[in-house]
């Protein structure tokens, strides 16, 4: 082989040799700018992440703080409403058991007011209020006044019935999600 020749291949080679390890540094550099892009990005993402966990965390204990709020405004006002309805049954209690020994009478307004054996009205029990001497009261007896005072306290009692089931229905709305409250189910009356 000739000199020549061999100095030629020889050079070719280093010359390959030495474009390639340029390519290999080019690449490398271009490889760790990429890599300090991407770790950018990756402390970008993760500090966005951090921000939305945070935001979320927040939110989470303010609604768990006005849960909080709104429970102890719900006992109080079942507190409330327990000692009322305690002594309204309590009132009613001793209206009835004074209306039913006489203690207490009820009364009622009448007008054209005619006895029961069919004689006109003694213009001394009118009231005078309407001028006509046929207007007064009248006193019922003990047993229809516990009666009378009977059927309005059972009134009483369909409209709290009213009101539990009422509740009970709004509750159910909201454990199925249809409207935002809080509710107890758990409730004596």
């Amino acid at each position: 082989m000739s000199p020549y020749l061999i100095t030629g291949v020889a050079a070719g080679l280093l010359g390959i040799a030495i474009g390639a390890g340029g390519a290999y540094t080019y690449e490398s550099r271009a490889l760790a700018i990429e890599r300090a892009a991407h770790a950018h990005d990756d402390e970008q993402h993760a500090n966005d992440l951090n921000a939305i966990s945070k935001a979320a965390l927040d939110a989470e204990q303010r609604a768990i703080d006005a849960h909080t709020v709104a429970e102890g405004m719900i006992a109080t006002l079942d507190d409330q409403l327990t000692k009322e309805k305690e002594a309204h049954e309590a009132d009613n209690a001793r209206n009835r058991a004074a209306i039913a020994d006489g203690s207490r009478r009820l009364r009622i307004a009448v007008s054209n007011f005619r006895p029961a054996g069919g004689g006109q009205a003694d213009s001394s029990s009118g009231t005078g209020s309407v001028g006509d001497g046929t207007s007064g009261t009248a006193e019922l007896s003990p047993a229809f006044g516990v009666a009378l005072f009977g059927i309005v306290d059972d009134g009483d009692g369909d409209a709290r019935a009213k009101a539990d089931y009422l509740q009970r229905f709004v509750c159910v709305l909201q454990q199925q999600g249809m409207i935002e409250g809080a509710c107890s189910l758990a409730q004596d009356h």
